[in-house]
């Protein structure tokens, strides 16, 4: 009777080791990049995209403004260019401006928000090895662009002019209740909200792209005699509202120090063009472009900038607050007014 016992102890006790090493871990790259309008906006641009990607070999792309210009399927393009250097990536692309590329292959692709007018989200589901990881790209609606105001710049509505101090400079609006009324305006914090419903049940999410709207987590006590900023602290709204969900911020959770690790995304020296500044009396630096993610079993790896050093301030390149951050890819000729962020999560899967 004990022998019997005994050996259904050991039963059990191997079947409950043999069920904790059937986890399987997954190390995964992700690189959210806005191509400034399909990298037409510079000469050679598909071209340059296609090299950022060889240099950064990312896992999983989402690309931000594909309008497809001509009827051409942009995102077809940029898989054939990779191909015929060498490089194998599944395509996705479900409407709106956001599509995907990926190692791996992309299923069940759904527009959840909008058009390119007033901004797009889109799920996919990537199969990576028979388990599923959704993956979000999103850009958001880039009218009402609140943090212009502060800056002394209109924000799209009524225009993107100065506001004129009425000697030429810019007339700074430090209201936060003001701010963030006008920043509410954009059907940004709706997209949010329809991606969050979308995944509600879901496990693990990986939410990448150009929010057009700064981070809660940047605009500080820290920073708020830094860029601009004109000593205002707004917890802005859709990047708390992430934050209150569950969605780790992977580039603010890496470098926590908002003063010695800005993360500019925006506006970025470009190769081959003139200022990319909106706000040439100002400084507009901001990370507007992000990657997120949810799930019990996902571990943040690393976080670098991709793209060069220099931003526009003051209509001028500067790389000041810089010297602290890695950046990749900084010596190719750059296609866009935004940096892109290349994020390695680790994936524990049943």
């Amino acid at each position: 009777m004990k022998k019997s016992l005994f050996k259904c102890t050991v039963f059990f006790v191997l079947l409950s080791l043999f069920a904790c090493n059937s986890k399987t871990e997954k190390e995964l790259s992700f690189l959210t990049f806005n191509v400034w309008q399909e990298g037409t906006s510079v000469p050679n641009g598909l071209k340059k995209i296609r090299d950022v990607i060889i240099e950064t070999i990312p896992d999983i792309v989402c690309f931000v403004e594909v309008r497809n210009y001509k009827e051409q399927d942009w995102t077809t393009k940029i898989v054939n260019a990779l191909s015929e250097a060498g490089h194998t990536y599944y395509r996705g692309y479900a409407g709106g401006d956001v599509s995907f590329i990926s190692k791996y292959p992309l299923e069940n692709g759904k527009l959840v928000f909008g058009n390119t007018d007033k901004g797009t989200i889109v799920n996919f589901n990537v199969n990576v090895d028979g388990k599923t990881i959704l993956v979000s790209g999103a850009h958001l609606d880039y009218t009402y662009y609140a943090s212009n105001l502060p800056r002394g710049y209109n924000g799209g509505d009524p225009n993107w002019k100065l506001i004129d101090d009425d000697k030429g400079k810019p007339l700074p609006n430090t209201n936060v209740d003001s701010i963030q009324a006008y920043n509410l305006e954009s059907t940004r914090d709706e997209a949010i909200s329809a991606f969050l419903t979308s995944v509600e049940e879901t496990n693990p999410v990986v939410l990448m792209g150009d929010f057009n709207e700064p981070s809660w987590l940047d605009w500080t006590e820290k920073t708020k005699d830094l860029f601009d900023h004109n000593n205002v602290i707004i917890p802005w709204h859709n990047t708390r509202k992430l934050h209150k969900e569950g969605f780790v911020d992977a580039y603010r959770t890496f470098y926590p120090n908002e003063k010695t690790h800005p993360g500019f995304t925006w506006p970025s020296y470009t190769h081959e063009k003139e200022s990319t500044s909106w706000t040439p009396l100002a400084d507009e630096r901001d990370r507007i472009d992000y990657v997120f993610f949810k799930g019990d079993d996902v571990k943040l790896k690393g976080v670098a900038m991709v793209g060069p050093r220099a931003s526009y301030v003051y209509d001028t390149p500067n790389t000041s607050h810089t010297d602290k951050e890695p950046f990749l890819a900084s010596e190719l000729p750059w296609p866009s007014d935004h940096k892109a962020i290349l994020v390695n999560l680790n994936f524990t899967f049943d």
